[in-house]
């Protein structure tokens, strides 16, 4: 077992509760190993510190026992997944400077492209953790590696749901 840590943010229904009642509901279905945050009105963000065989596992368990918590939240972001240069210097120890380096001189291959780009660009984690590792030698803890993937799969699955939920919505309305 490996200990994985990640951040799950999660709208929730009007039905929810109070936050004492949605924090003392996510305890009880084995949510003991997350810090829960409601600073915004019908959102609540836990920052997990979970051991599990893996990343993915350690995840999907977390989005179960808070859907099973809290019917009707839905998920809207597993973390870490989508971050700007910023971010990712602050996750390996790294100041800004280094990594606007890194982007601005990439070596024999290109440093990843982002996912957006504006103001700041944003990049999948775990892109630039594999080309720092690959192409710069750098060494990466190989469970932020797991941890950043696994995000970047959830962020898929629930982005795939919302689309297929928006789709079959369009298709009963029209």
């Amino acid at each position: 077992m490996k200990l994985y840590e990640f951040e799950l943010i999660f709208s929730l229904p009007d039905s929810a509760g109070s936050p004492d009642d949605i924090v003392d509901a996510l305890f009880e279905a084995g949510c003991d190993d997350a810090i829960a945050g409601i600073g915004k009105r019908g959102r609540i963000a836990l920052g997990f510190s979970r051991e599990a065989a893996n990343a993915t596992q350690a995840m999907s368990s977390g989005r179960k026992q808070v859907c099973k918590a809290v019917p009707g939240a839905d998920l809207i972001e597993a973390k870490p997944d989508l971050v700007n240069l910023s971010e990712i210097a602050e996750i390996l120890g790294y100041t800004r400077q280094n990594m606007q380096k890194y982007a601005a001189n990439p070596g024999k291959t290109a440093f990843p492209s982002p996912v957006h780009s504006g103001a700041p660009d944003i990049w999948h984690l775990y892109d630039v953790l594999s080309w720092l590792r690959g192409e710069r030698g750098v060494a990466v803890d190989e469970v932020l590696i797991e941890t950043a993937l696994a995000a970047a799969r959830l962020n898929a699955e629930a982005r795939s749901r919302h689309f297929e939920a928006a789709s079959a919505s369009r298709r009963r309305a029209g």
